[in-house]
This record gives structure tokens, sequence and C-alpha cells, in this order.
């Protein structure tokens, strides 16, 4: 029985982190060929062996989203080895806690250049192939609820992510026209390393414990409980599926009632 995404290669950045990681295994599962980029190739491999023992096919690659050369000559890597590619999530992204006033300037710099920048240069880079091989597809952004408000302990989180709706928006209206779907998902809170370490931080500046952190922003949460990074996997899929091809240009919020616009 055929599966949904049967001979499609989809690139993950950030695929061996937790939502990149959930991300790739499920995509797999689903009959994709799964190409997982991300810095750590050692870290990604990990994933590759996993989803093989599964039955599904991927490969590893070391990836700086924030290099257009990096970018270009792993798309090039993917493009000889596992086809080209029709499907992107961008999943690579950094998080960290500084007051307002003592962010520091380059830790602003860096913040932007992984988190926006890596987006942009990946869209535009994956669009150029897939247009120039007359093919259509989708694009997702892992956006963020930081998005949706202001966050005095990480602004320059909030604002990159705020800037990848944006980015997910122009390129939509730009590509539209070649078939090429373009959308973001904004997660809420989500069981990883990535947020562990994030009230960690929180915690020190706070005076509290990280388990008193972790539980005041539980306690916000309509549904009760964090998302796991497979609940982020669902819609991600679902957005690079058959079922949304009329959807782009859209920031969906999956964070179980948190916020609203």
């Amino acid at each position: 029985m055929a599966q949904r995404f049967d001979g499609r290669t989809a690139l993950i950045t950030g695929g061996a982190g937790g939502i990149g990681a959930a991300v790739a295994r499920r995509l797999a599962s689903d009959g994709a060929n799964v190409a997982i980029a991300d810095l750590s190739q050692e870290a990604g491999e990990k994933i590759v062996a996993e989803i093989a023992q599964a039955g599904g096919k991927a490969a590893a690659y070391k990836l700086d989203v924030t290099s257009p050369d990096d970018v270009n000559r792993v798309l090039q890597a993917v493009e000889t080895q596992q086809g080209l590619v029709t499907m992107v999530v961008t999943c690579a992204g950094i998080i960290r806690t500084f007051p307002f006033l003592e962010l520091p300037f380059d830790a602003w710099n860096t913040t932007f250049a992984v988190n926006l920048t890596g987006t942009f240069l990946i869209f535009q880079a994956v669009a150029r192939r897939m247009i120039e091989a007359g093919k259509s597809g989708s694009l997702v952004g892992l956006s963020s609820i930081s998005a949706r408000g202001g966050r005095p302990d990480s602004a320059d989180y909030a604002a990159s992510k705020a800037g990848v709706i944006s980015i997910v928006r122009s390129a939509a209206l730009a590509l539209a026209k070649n078939q090429i779907n373009v959308n973001a998902v904004c997660p809420g809170i989500v069981e990883t390393e990535m947020t562990r370490g994030l009230h960690e931080q929180r915690a020190k500046v706070m005076g509290i414990t990280p388990e008193e952190s972790y539980a005041r922003i539980l306690a916000t949460i309509p549904l009760g409980r964090a998302q796991t990074a497979n609940d982020v996997a669902d819609v991600v899929t679902f957005l690079l599926s058959k079922e949304a091809n009329y959807i782009t240009g859209q920031a969906l919020n999956a964070d179980g009632g948190m916020e609203f616009d």
C-alpha cells in the first residue's frame, strides 16, 4: 500500500534536535526519503540509524544554515544522493535567556542568523531548484507562539520567530504561481532539551528551581499539558501533505490554546 510521501525527498534542518528528529521520523514512516541536516552530523547519523531500523530511508548531512555556500553544497549532495528536495521543514533554531537591557549584540545577531536568515536561505535555495526542475512542493518554517507577543527575557528569539512568519508570507506570495506552498507552525511549550535548558537559564535569573519555572509556564496552557515533539510533527506533516494543498501563507498555532492570534 502506497504511503503518502513515497518518492519524495524531504530536507529537515535541525533534524537531529527534538522537533526536527520527530518530524524526520514521521516523514520517513510515511515513505519520504529524508535528509537530516544539522550542525552535528554525528547526532544526525543516530536519527538515521533509528529510521533505518524502522524500515525508512534517510541520510545525514552537516549543515550551517547561516552559510549560503554550505546550504547550496548540502542541497547539491542531497539531490545527487536522494533526489530533488520538494519538502522542507526548517527546525534549526536557538534560544537563550537575557533580560532586555542585558541582551548582547552578538547574541542578537547569532539568533537572527540561525532562526531567520537560515530559514530564508533554505527556502530560497530549495525553491530555486524546484522551479528550475518544474516541480511543485511545500515549505514549512518553524516559528513559535513567542512570535505572537513580547518576550522581555528573549527579545531576540521572539523577534526572529516573528520574522519567520513574515518570510513565510512573502515566500508564499512569491512562489504561489509555481505551486509551492509555504506555511509556518507556531508551537507552544514543547518537551525538548532546548526547553529544559531555557528553564534552567530562567530559573537562575528568577531565583527559583528549573522545575518551578517549568511548572509556572505549564499552568498557562489551557489543555493542561506540554506538547510533545510528535504533536508538532503531526501538524507539520499535515501542512506538507496533499490534504493541505490549498493552504499557503499561514502561521498555525499548535500550542494547546495559549494564543489565538
